[in-house]
């Protein structure tokens, strides 16, 4: 890799400053992603020992409906959560391209790394915005 992209001073400073911010701002949508699992995991466990005791005063299917809401509804959010995960770290991948070019060298790679071993299931992640190719991650890419 040749050193092809000459930054303006303080530009890298900036970037590594953001890179860092956006490694840091990943871990809050993860945890809540997977809180928000377990909370469903929850709803449903006491949701259905739920209908034996409440079944004498209301149907039966109205905790189970209710749970099934409710699980829907956080898994919604959670799904949302790892969507924003992956839209950073689509833009920490081209943070990492742009570093590597101005130093000639591969010094930043988990993103490139990530998206290159990700399974065939993973097609729904977004391109950069920056990527002016049309081929997918991982395949081909400079």
């Amino acid at each position: 890799m040749e050193r092809q992209e000459e930054l303006p001073k303080g530009a890298l400073d900036v970037m590594l400053k953001e890179y860092e911010r956006l490694k840091d701002e990943i871990k809050e949508p993860l945890k809540i992603a997977f809180s928000h699992v377990a909370y469903a995991g929850g709803i449903v466990a006491f949701a259905l020992p739920a209908t034996k005791k409440v079944s004498e005063s209301i149907p039966y299917y109205i905790p189970i409906v209710l749970a099934g809401i409710a699980v829907a509804f956080l898994i919604g959010v959670s799904l949302l959560n790892l969507r924003w995960v992956q839209h950073c770290g689509i833009y920490l991948k081209t943070l990492e391209k742009r570093i590597n070019l101005h130093f000639g060298t591969e010094i930043l790679g988990w993103e490139s790394y990530a998206a290159d071993i990700q399974t065939k299931l993973c097609y729904f992640i977004p391109k950069s915005p920056f990527d002016k190719s049309t081929k997918q991650h991982g395949k081909g890419e400079d």
